[in-house]
């Protein structure tokens, strides 16, 4: 048993993001003098376009006529591991990724105390928080997402990784004026995270261990006549139907409250820490609850992730 967590996430926007390496467009600019072909990319305020006829002089953004010239495909990577969505739609299956390390800084103006990163892969991933004025990091952790098989001498040399792909801490200094900067590190590799939250961490009550989870893919199989098969390979999303307890009559009301403010809210729900697949970023389904008795309540919350 653990305390269930929800975490909404404050938007991370350029004027926040105060360091970052990667490049604010994945292709080049918009021209309203260049000729483009099918297929051509270009980025528009860090979103990507991909051309769906032959063109010149029709703005991704601004174009009105029909058929439609350009398609926006997603955030460029600087960005995807921070927003998903087009207008309504989001992209499951989406990335930030680089080359060895993903290093950034973050100022949120605001307090905070959580972060949670999902999707990652990564050996592993630095949290420092440091404050102006201050010469040493008011916090300073390194999390392993990686590590050798042990047991024997032959599994740790032989053996193969063990690894977790999510993470949830809770305990950062909730102190106003923070930057944080966080390092995710894989060495020889390419490192990727698929979402970032940070925020203010709120109690959903007590999650137990009748938690169950699953995993729905979307890609599609088709069979030929001749019984061949195509298949094209798209998203696939997580989900969590988190059991939970509350002891007191006051719990489900503040609960109730909780969730009202991340309704159609991209949010961070934790299980447990401990526990890495109970680690999600999502949004929730249901939120079902029957009438407490004697103090003692319990509750399904069914969360799907947009990841």
């Amino acid at each position: 048993m653990s305390q269930m967590k929800v975490v909404p996430g404050i938007k991370i926007t350029p004027a926040i993001m105060i360091a970052n390496a990667l490049p604010d467009m994945d292709y080049p600019a918009y021209s309203s003098t260049a000729a483009y072909n099918i297929g051509d990319y270009v980025t528009i305020d860090l979103i990507n376009y991909q051309a769906l006829v032959a063109n010149t002089n029709r703005h991704p953004v601004t174009d009105t006529a029909t058929p439609a010239a350009w398609q926006a495909i997603g955030w460029v990577n600087k960005y995807r591991m921070f927003n998903k969505n087009i207008g309504n739609t989001w992209q499951i299956g989406t990335f930030t990724s680089s080359p060895e390390s993903i290093d950034l800084t973050i100022r949120p103006g605001k307090r905070i105390n959580a972060i949670g990163l999902v999707g990652v892969r990564a050996s592993s991933v630095r949290i420092v928080m440091t404050v102006p004025g201050v010469a040493d990091a008011v916090y300073d952790k390194t999390f392993a997402m990686s590590r050798k098989a042990g047991g024997s001498w032959y599994q740790y040399y032989f053996g193969p990784f063990t690894t977790k792909d999510n993470l949830a801490e809770f305990n950062l200094p909730p102190i106003n004026n923070a930057d944080i900067r966080v390092i995710i590190s894989a060495p020889g590799g390419t490192a990727q995270v698929g979402m970032m939250v940070i925020g203010w961490a709120k109690n959903l009550g007590t999650a137990v261990y009748d938690t169950s989870f699953g995993r729905k893919k979307y890609s599609t199989i088709k069979e030929e006549f001749d019984g061949s098969v195509t298949m094209t390979k798209r998203g696939r999303r997580r989900s969590i139907d988190f059991q939970v307890v509350l002891l007191d009559d006051d719990e489900i009301s503040s609960t109730q409250r909780v969730l009202d403010d991340v309704d159609d809210t991209p949010a961070l729900f934790v299980g447990s820490s401990e526990l890495s697949y109970t680690i999600i970023v999502g949004i929730f389904d249901d939120f079902d609850t029957a009438l407490p008795t004697y103090n003692f309540g319990k509750y399904t919350l069914k969360v799907r992730s947009l990841s």
